[in-house]
């Protein structure tokens, strides 16, 4: 039986880079013949794509004659920071350019500037848009970023928490909406005993998304999505200091609701493991969007969690 993955036609777009290598390709692969068209990309930082290209690459098990409309995807968009697994090309370097900073990007500027300017016409022939990103090495989230008129497809993704997202300068989701095109932000998964659950838990908020916008057809409608819970803004807990971080909240922890006071974590002197900093829940009801699920050496001003209050 094909797949839409057997069915995917691979195409490259050769992007200036180093010495030794004077071009890589940004590699997107396309199936489908006709009606809406959906673009999933993922690995726009380097350090949190391959949970969510695996996701894709799941979401792609459909039987190929299952593809009602157009599907295109991006599995790395970013290869120079995923191959030493950095949040940016090393090749900008000092400058360490945002990829999801520069859109829609310019074909002569620094190799992420170009990186960009390639990805941008596949946005801007697209119906909709699924940005996927994750905790990637070092951290797991378990949200998604909901934006004015594509409530529903962030609904549909799943997550246990949604958010409000403002327009980030540059982004490529503030870039694919100033085009009048659907999108959602995804923030799911991340290195951690749990990275299948998490990454299986995204292919079907893919799937209950493409279902509902008509480009997939399947037998019997997807289960519908546990209810995300929607949370005011967001808020960074930060190391005060340097040292040792020795969670008291595991993996488990993070998309659940935590009391206040509820212990988080620590920070323990790198020489006589001291006490120097300790974690805990601020809100009556604390919801854990994104923390560090490891044992690590961190620096002082490191981001450790990242929180909200329900609404």
């Amino acid at each position: 039986m094909k797949t839409i993955y057997d069915s995917l036609r691979w195409h490259e777009i050769p992007v200036t880079a180093h010495a030794a290598a004077q071009h890589i390709p940004l590699k997107y692969g396309e199936a489908g013949t006709g009606g809406a068209r959906a673009t999933l990309i993922a690995g726009t930082h380097g350090d949190e794509g391959p949970w969510s290209a695996l996701a894709i690459k799941m979401l792609c098990r459909h039987p190929a004659d299952r593809l009602a409309g157009r599907l295109r995807v991006i599995f790395t968009a970013n290869a120079l920071a995923a191959e030493v697994e950095r949040r940016n090309s090393w090749i900008d370097s000092p400058n360490s350019i945002d990829l999801d900073g520069v859109f829609p990007g310019n074909s002569a500027g620094s190799h992420t500037d170009r990186l960009a300017a390639s990805i941008a016409p596949l946005i801007a022939d697209s119906d909709v848009v699924i940005d996927l990103h994750g905790g990637g090495t070092w951290c797991i989230n378990a949200f998604v970023k909901r934006f004015e008129g594509s409530e529903q497809l962030a609904a549909d993704l799943g997550a246990p928490f949604i958010t409000n997202a403002p327009n980030k300068r540059g982004g490529l989701t503030t870039y694919t909406r100033s085009l009048g095109i659907k999108v959602a932000n995804v923030e799911v998964g991340g290195r951690c005993g749990r990275e299948m659950y998490w990454t299986e838990r995204n292919a079907r908020g893919l799937e209950r998304a493409l279902v509902r916008l008509g480009v997939l057809a399947v037998d019997a409608p997807p289960s519908p999505p546990e209810k995300a819970i929607d949370v005011g803004a967001t808020e960074a807990m930060r190391a005060q200091v340097g040292g040792i971080f020795v969670p008291t909240l595991r993996e488990e922890a993070v998309g659940t609701i935590v009391p206040m006071e509820t212990e988080m974590g620590k920070i323990l002197d790198l020489h006589t493991l001291a006490e120097l900093q300790v974690f805990t829940a601020p809100h009556e009801q604390t919801a854990m969007m994104l923390m560090r699920p490891q044992i690590c050496t961190i620096e002082g001003s490191a981001l450790v969690y990242v929180i909200a209050k329900p609404t």
